[in-house]
């Protein structure tokens, strides 16, 4: 019976010396392709980069770590950035991409992709809130989603199937699903 493992966490220089390693032991490019993917899943590389990277080792080359380049160094997208919008995000719920890209002097669309695709924040009711879940939300969700099931079973089974009641339940509970207080937008 054959094994089949699928690892879902890999580094680039880790799959660089299983190919290093098969290159070594004369296994050709398109065997080595297809034990990656048995392992490390489909996804992991393409068959002509493993060809590419034995062509490499066939060059004498024995690192598999990348070499540095040449190229213009990250400068907005930094660590120091990236915490820096993360306390103003904490100090300021309703701080702006702009005025993000100002204190920081850093362009609008490097604010936007450390909010949106570094930290993983969105927008909700003009406020940034985390894009994903802690697992007290996820218990929370759970249990009004019981709850709201529970009481639409009461009440459609009183009313013969129709249920009045289910716009009061939504209203009253949405802060409670979110996660956060809706604030009144008014304000604004």
């Amino acid at each position: 019976m054959e094994r089949r493992c699928v690892l879902n966490l890999w580094s680039k220089e880790e799959v660089r010396a299983v190919i290093r390693y098969g290159w070594a032991r004369g296994v050709s490019g398109t065997e080595i392709h297809n034990h990656l993917v048995e392992v490390y899943g489909p996804g992991v590389m393409s068959k002509q980069m493993v060809r590419r990277w034995c062509c490499t080792f066939s060059d004498l080359r024995q690192q598999v770590e990348d070499i540095p380049r040449a190229g213009r160094t990250r400068t907005a997208t930094t660590d120091a950035n990236v915490g820096k919008v993360d306390d103003m995000i904490r100090a300021n719920r309703r701080i702006t991409i702009d005025e993000v890209a100002e204190e920081l002097g850093i362009s609008h669309e490097r604010a936007q992709n450390i909010i949106h695709d570094i930290l993983r924040n969105r927008k909700v009711s003009a406020r940034w809130v985390p894009r994903q879940l802690t697992s007290t939300h996820q218990e929370q969700r759970m249990a009004v989603s019981l709850e709201h099931l529970v009481r639409g079973t009461k009440i459609c089974s009183k009313t013969g199937g129709h249920n009045q009641d289910s716009t009061e339940i939504m209203e009253s509970q949405l802060p409670f699903i979110y996660g956060v207080s809706f604030e009144a937008t008014r304000d604004l």
